[in-house]
């Protein structure tokens, strides 16, 4: 009798031990990916069908995480169109393309790196004088909010 007992519990022991254990781990889905506000909703739209691995390593310009977050969309992917257009802004912000600073159109500096029109102006007048060197001249210009910049850092040229 006491064989059973011990038969029983020891695989609900064990299973338990799992449960605790994989509550303690981060879920797969945020694993190695950014921390930032639009983390969460990239974790609840996104997460529910695939890992973070599918992301990282992978980049793109603004219009085709736009195209592949449609495609999600079209494959059943779940959220609002808020929710939808916060999910883009979080992939092309980590995982867009990378943008020379002294080259890139207004347009381009405002849709691939998301800047506020006051900073992309603020760059391209600084920019009319001479080159911007590198990124620690960038966030040293008026009217550029240096912080947001730290984020873009990796995929700055100049």
């Amino acid at each position: 009798m006491k064989r059973r007992i011990g038969n029983i519990l020891t695989p609900l022991l064990l299973a338990g031990i799992v449960v605790l254990a994989l509550a303690q781990t981060p879920p797969a889905e945020v694993q190695g990916l950014p921390d930032d506000k639009g983390l969460a909703t990239y974790e609840t739209v996104c997460g529910a069908c695939h890992g973070a691995d599918i992301v990282i390593g992978s980049h793109g310009s603004r219009a085709s995480w736009e195209d592949t977050v449609d495609a999600m969309k079209s494959r059943g992917a779940l959220g609002s169109e808020s929710d939808f257009k916060t999910v883009t802004d979080y992939l092309t912000k980590y995982f867009g393309l990378s943008v020379n600073v002294n080259r890139a159109t207004p347009a381009e500096l405002e849709t691939e790196l998301g800047l506020k029109k006051a900073e992309v102006d603020a760059i391209v007048a600084a920019r009319m004088s001479a080159e911007i060197p590198n990124f620690d001249a960038l966030s040293k210009l008026p009217g550029v909010d240096s912080k947001a910049l730290i984020a873009l850092k990796q995929r700055l040229k100049f």
